[in-house]
């Protein structure tokens, strides 16, 4: 199962990081390497970061989570697990540390059918990194631009969402 992970960062996230961030690259670099991690990065703001899972169960979820050095060195204080039940794979992973400028959007389609297809057509442009739904309806895409009224206008003009209803937020794709 694949599962977004929204991180809430701690208040001093930004000034507390950086002796922790190699070993943390590290970490989701071989847990990438090992297919236990899709992608992730922080919001550039550094309130939250967002972590991309491919896990067995919620009990391998729980265990990837509670080892992640971030998590042990206290910069992550809340955590917000979200399964996917649909999912677009990357089709190339970014190289670690990236720093990809991108924007996560989430909301619910307008039609699910049409949206899911206009995921693929995007991705198929590179105008969209992956993405997938939620079991109540939701999505959340990774849309490859960092100006959020590009990335709504992309999947808008691209059929299934009603772009009103839409959400966005920077994002650092950082693998």
């Amino acid at each position: 199962m694949i599962v977004h992970v929204r991180f809430t960062c701690a208040a001093d996230y930004n000034e507390r990081r950086l002796p922790h961030r190699p070993a943390h690259l590290a970490q989701l670099a071989q847990l990438r390497a090992d297919g236990r991690v899709v992608a992730g990065g922080p919001e550039p703001d550094g309130s939250a970061a967002h972590i991309f899972y491919r896990v067995a169960d919620g009990a391998e979820l729980e265990r990837l989570l509670d080892d992640n050095v971030f998590q042990q060195a206290g910069l992550f204080v809340a955590r917000h697990p979200r399964e996917l039940t649909d999912f677009l794979e990357p089709l190339a992973p970014p190289p670690v540390d990236a720093g990809l400028e991108v924007t996560l959007v989430g909301g619910a389609p307008s039609d699910r059918a049409k949206a899911r297809a206009s995921l693929a057509a995007l991705q198929q442009q590179k105008r969209l990194a992956f993405g997938g739904f939620f079991a109540d309806g939701t999505a959340l895409a990774v849309v490859a631009t960092a100006s959020a009224g590009e990335a709504i206008g992309w999947l808008g003009t691209a059929g299934g969402w009603d772009v009103r209803h839409l959400r966005p937020r920077a994002w650092s794709q950082t693998l």
